[in-house]
């Protein structure tokens, strides 16, 4: 061959390899085109036209509710089903990825997937029902779970009061159980019907569990709103489970003295489980226990129009760590507690042991002034309150009537290693002078301070029950030690919340006034 040939021939050979070099495999790599994503009652699918030289493609989806992000890699087909919940507004975009190289994204494609509504039905006689959290659930008029009946809640499920159907309320009857088992990331919510900004006071009718534990009205007794009949003799009834579960803009006048609460606990029994509860923004109580033996912690109660915590008719179970807190025009006293309000020593005698707890009055915001008081303890009450903060009322006590003042002689009533502060004084200033009867009582030992010094206690926005350095509820020696008996928990503060740590409230409960 010629110099000229292999001359020729090199050029052709340089001009192949020239044409390899132009291989799509090493084009740049481009964004996948016309993602759509339809949702089919179930599932968010997801469809996308093939990127040229795509080895695989990563989703990029945003729960744009929710502020969560979710990636999922090595996905091969263009077609993908994405798990999703109702009531939330999706954005997804997708990536090619070849190798180590990665395109830009698609162009996103929001898909908005409104809420799936239901009425919450009556659970019948030895039935069960079993709610799913992608449901909106109505509750519409009385709604009842009888006898041998179980309601089970997962957590995340949102309940809603019917504003429309005069008073809507759901009611537990005796015998019957609901298992309402939510979390921190995800509570049950008891709320109204209402839009944001539009919500208020008695919206619907909120709570009520009727227990066969005991009652000392005569038996069976009749809990209020027309919400049935309670009581009995089985002291450890199990009426099932509250745990992290909010109930908003509940409570219902029905007639003068004949109210609904945000939660009305009728009897129950202590086999039931009640933890991590707020009541907010309610007309009456927030939690008003008549009778029973069931065992409250971690409760939480904002922004009530009457008490935060009432309690009568001989309830007899334990409580630990309660916060709450009035709201500036409204709000009565932090604790309202009877033993029976005609017959003032019937029996069994309202007589529970309580630790640690924070009572956050008005503090003078707003023209009303103070709230009234923050325990108020009559009509033959017993029982133990200890390790309690009581800030921000007018007085911290009112005693009234003269056997309740004799329990706290024979040590049957007793306040002690409890702080008062931010105060017009401790006693309220009435002619019976059972205050300074039962302050001098050798059970008890209440200290006034000028200053609890909780870290925002009063800011109804974003609160902090959390005592400062320095707190006198921090001092050593200041709490009493609860009972060892697998309710208590031991700690070394005075009232609801540690010095340190993430606070038990934090995450899952609501400030929102509308």
């Amino acid at each position: 061959m010629s110099r000229l040939a292999n001359v020729v021939l090199a050029a052709v050979l340089a001009g192949g390899v020239a044409a390899c070099d132009g291989d799509p495999a090493d084009a740049p790599l481009g964004a996948p085109a016309n993602l759509s994503v339809a949702y089919d009652g179930a599932k968010a699918m997801v469809t996308f036209q093939p990127a040229s030289g795509a080895e695989s493609y990563t989703i990029q989806r945003q729960n744009v509710t929710r502020s969560a992000s979710v990636t999922y890699t090595g996905v091969t087909a263009t077609t993908y089903a994405d798990t999703v919940t109702p009531g939330n507004t999706y954005s997804y975009s997708v990536v090619a990825v070849r190798g180590g190289d990665v395109s830009g994204a698609s162009t996103p494609f929001v898909l908005a997937i409104g809420e799936k509504r239901a009425n919450l039905l009556n659970v019948a006689k030895d039935g069960t029902r079993t709610l799913s959290k992608d449901t909106l659930y109505v509750i519409s008029g009385p709604v009842t779970v009888d006898s041998g009946a179980v309601l089970t809640i997962p957590a995340g499920t949102k309940l809603i009061g019917d504003t429309l159907a005069g008073v809507s309320y759901l009611v537990i009857r005796r015998g019957g159980r609901i298992v309402a088992n939510g979390t921190a990331a995800e509570p049950i919510v008891f709320t109204s019907m209402r839009e944001p900004g539009k919500r208020k006071r008695g919206d619907w009718g909120g709570l009520v569990i009727n227990g066969r534990s005991n009652c000392n009205f005569p038996q069976p007794c009749s809990g209020e709103g027309s919400s049935g009949t309670y009581g009995g003799t089985v002291q450890n009834d199990n009426s099932g489970i509250l745990r992290y579960v909010r109930i908003e803009y509940a409570g219902y006048e029905v007639s003068p003295n004949n109210e609904l609460n945000g939660l009305t606990l009728n009897g129950v029994g202590s086999g039931t489980t009640i933890e991590y509860v707020q009541v907010h923004f309610g007309l009456d109580d927030g939690i008003e226990w008549f009778g029973g033996t069931v065992n409250v912690r971690y409760a939480l109660v904002t922004g009530q129009d009457d008490d935060a915590f009432d309690y009568s008719t001989g309830w007899a179970g334990k409580g630990q760590f309660w916060i709450a807190q009035a709201d500036t025009l409204l709000g009565d006293k932090g604790f309202e507690v009877d033993n029976n309000e005609t017959t003032f020593d019937a029996q069994p005698w309202t007589d529970p042991s309580i630790y640690n707890v924070t009572l956050v009055g008005r503090n003078g915001r707003g023209a009303a002034g103070k709230s009234p008081v923050g325990m108020h303890l009559r009509r033959g009450t017993r029982g133990d309150v200890m390790n309690a903060i009581i800030t921000g009322y007018a007085y911290a006590f009112d005693i009234d009537d003269a056997l309740t003042a004799t329990h706290c002689g024979t040590g049957d009533l007793r306040v002690a290693n409890t702080l008062a502060s931010n105060l017009t004084g401790l006693d309220d200033p009435d002619a019976d002078a059972h205050e300074a009867t039962c302050r001098a009582s050798a059970g008890w030992s209440v200290a006034q301070v000028a200053d609890a010094q909780l870290t925002n206690p009063f800011n109804l926005d974003a609160p902090s029950f959390v005592p400062a350095a320095g707190s006198p509820a921090l001092a050593a020696g200041a709490a009493a030690t609860p009972p060892n008996d697998g309710f208590f928990t031991a700690v070394n503060y005075v009232g609801a919340v540690a010095g340190t740590g993430t606070p038990w409230y934090a995450g899952w409960t609501t400030y929102a006034r509308n």
